[in-house]
C-alpha cells in the first residue's frame, strides 16, 4: 500500500515537473521559432506578420513623430527600431500596393 502511494506522487511529481518545463523559458512566439500574426518585437526591433493572402494597409504608432500608414505583404515586414515604433494596427485596405 505504501509503496504505490510513492508511486502515484512520484508520477504526479514528474508530470508537474514536465508541465514546469514547457511553460518556463521565453513565452513569445518568435523565441519558439515563429513570428505571431500582427505587431511584435525581437531584441530592439519591431515587426509585423500580416498572416493573411493579400496586402493590408497598417497604421504604425511612431514615438516621436507623425503616426504614418503603410501597405504590406503576406508574411513578415520589418518596421525599424522598437523605441521607434511603439505598436502597429491593421487598417483594412486589402489589395494595397507595397512601395
Amino acid at each position: 500500500m505504501v509503496l504505490t502511494y510513492v508511486k502515484r506522487w512520484s508520477a504526479v511529481a514528474v508530470l508537474a515537473a514536465a508541465a514546469a518545463m514547457t511553460t518556463a523559458g521565453p513565452s513569445s512566439a518568435a523565441a519558439r521559432g515563429h513570428e505571431p500574426c500582427g505587431y511584435y518585437q525581437t531584441g530592439t526591433y519591431a515587426y509585423y506578420n500580416h498572416c493573411g493572402r493579400t496586402t493590408v494597409r497598417i497604421k504604425l504608432d511612431i514615438v516621436r513623430g507623425k503616426d504614418k500608414v503603410i501597405c504590406v505583404r503576406p508574411g513578415t515586414t520589418g518596421l525599424g527600431p522598437k523605441n521607434h515604433v511603439r505598436f502597429a494596427a491593421y487598417v483594412g485596405g486589402a489589395g494595397c500596393n507595397p512601395s
